[in-house]
């Protein structure tokens, strides 16, 4: 995502002022927001988009279009570092969630998306995860309690059902991956990213093949034709 500041030739006011904006370009998409700020178009240096030398208040202009510019850069810093994927949705969101969605309810949109797109298998390992995390706890619950605590409560919980790592890792995925696309499509901004911690990625484990010596393949092929 890219920030450029621009003065807006298309909505001049009554005092002959332009406003200042800044652009918010991502997926060849762009967003203006209004600084609140306008000026004289003469004053205005639209090569280098910044306050003419000679402008009144230019200094204060440009500290103002400067603060601006680093507050959302640090709101999409903090975007990446918890790992939400940095979105407009994401980036203007004030007021944390959005919509009143809860994990189950959510949960079951995405397994009929699945299935109408024929992706049974993927869908069945979604219905997998939800009937272990229904039998775990609630899933009438909201996005923001899928804390580290219960991501480490629910593998506990997994183990001593006999799942083994590959099988955590399975189902955790399908959790993280569900919980991203919540979050990408704005139904709620987490204040922190639980799976930034716990690391999904170490669960897995090579699984152990032994390999056939040329004598075992040759006993093979007399066993079979014999």
């Amino acid at each position: 995502m890219t920030i450029n500041v621009v003065c807006r030739k298309d909505a001049i006011n009554r005092n002959h002022l332009a406003p200042l904006a800044l652009v918010f370009t991502h997926d060849r998409r762009r967003k203006f927001v209004g600084l609140g700020i306008s000026i004289a178009l003469e004053h205005w240096d639209f090569e280098k988009q910044q306050p003419t030398a000679d402008s009144p208040d230019g200094a204060e202009i440009q500290f103002q279009i400067t603060s601006k510019i680093r507050e959302y850069e640090k709101k999409i810093k903090k975007l990446e570092v918890l790992e939400i994927p940095v979105t407009f949705d994401n980036l203007f969101e004030q007021n944390g969630k959005r919509i009143n969605c809860i994990v189950g309810d959510y949960f079951k949109q995405i397994i009929e998306r699945l299935e109408k797109v024929e992706k049974y298998g993927s869908a069945s390992k979604h219905k997998v995860t939800l009937a272990l995390m229904s039998q775990f706890r609630s899933v009438n619950m909201r996005f923001e309690e899928l804390d580290l605590t219960y991501l480490r409560e629910f593998e506990i919980f997994l183990r001593q059902r006999g799942n083994v790592s590959n099988s955590l890792a399975t189902k955790f995925s399908v959790l993280k991956a569900v919980y991203n696309k919540a979050v990408s499509e704005g139904v709620f901004v987490p204040k922190s990213n639980p799976f930034q911690q716990f690391k999904v990625g170490s669960l897995w484990t090579n699984t152990r093949k032994r390999a056939i010596t040329k004598e075992d393949t040759l006993c093979c092929c007399n066993d079979s034709l014999s």
